[in-house]
């Protein structure tokens, strides 16, 4: 999900890069040549010109900066301030959407891994997640960005591709309709779409509603 909220920046913004992928599953994180690049052996990370940098709000903050894309980054000091607070509040918040789908759906049924015995509680965890993001950072629905900015900024691609991870568990997103709406104009974005390839393909022959299925077509 990091990885493709740095690529889709890269690619809003006309940044010339070079993409190369990191295969986890072959390891090739954990080898010395990317060790050297990024000694958390996570993705994503970046190297330009020898200046190397890891995790993607930095890389985010970096790309915005170095190449004054202040259509995704305000310049006001408060304005700021805004996307910060979400930015910092999205590792103990947003990220635990993820990692219920990765304990409790991705693990299981596609790498094998026993699923954790605390399902219920769990979701009951993340819904709650999801009704803070819809009534603080969302405006109760009413913003059509995270912290009511006039345009998508960094803090938006940090958020719409964890929660998108909820496709894959075919959540129907019904019972916040204003975050519904939010993941369904994020999820139309033609960037988002390309990007989002490869996990549309694992996901698109398993039993999804009708909402998610329009958004991965």
């Amino acid at each position: 999900m990091p990885s493709r909220a740095v690529l889709t920046l890269l690619t809003l913004g006309n940044v010339p890069h070079t993409a190369k992928v990191v295969d986890l599953q072959k390891q090739e994180n954990l080898t010395p040549e990317y060790t050297a690049i990024n000694p958390c052996q996570s993705v994503p990370a970046l190297d330009d010109d020898g200046f190397k940098l890891f995790e993607s709000h930095a890389i985010l903050r970096y790309i915005v900066n170095k190449y004054q894309l202040h259509d995704f980054y305000p310049k006001d000091p408060q304005e700021i301030a805004k996307v910060e607070c979400y930015l910092d509040w999205h590792h103990t918040g947003t990220k635990l959407v993820s990692k219920f789908v990765f304990e409790h759906i991705i693990g299981p049924k596609m790498m094998g891994r026993p699923a954790p015995p605390d399902f219920e509680a769990k979701e009951k965890e993340m819904e709650s997640i999801l009704q803070f993001i819809e009534y603080v950072f969302l405006g109760q629905g009413k913003f059509k960005y995270v912290q009511n900015q006039p345009k998508m900024t960094i803090a938006d691609l940090s958020l719409i591709f964890d929660i998108q991870m909820l496709f894959g568990f075919n959540y129907s997103f019904d019972k916040f309709p204003g975050l519904k709406n939010y993941v369904q104009h994020m999820s139309q974005l033609p960037q988002i779409k390309q990007v989002n390839q490869p996990f549309y393909g694992m996901i698109k022959n398993a039993p999804l509603n009708d909402f998610i299925k329009g958004l991965i077509q």
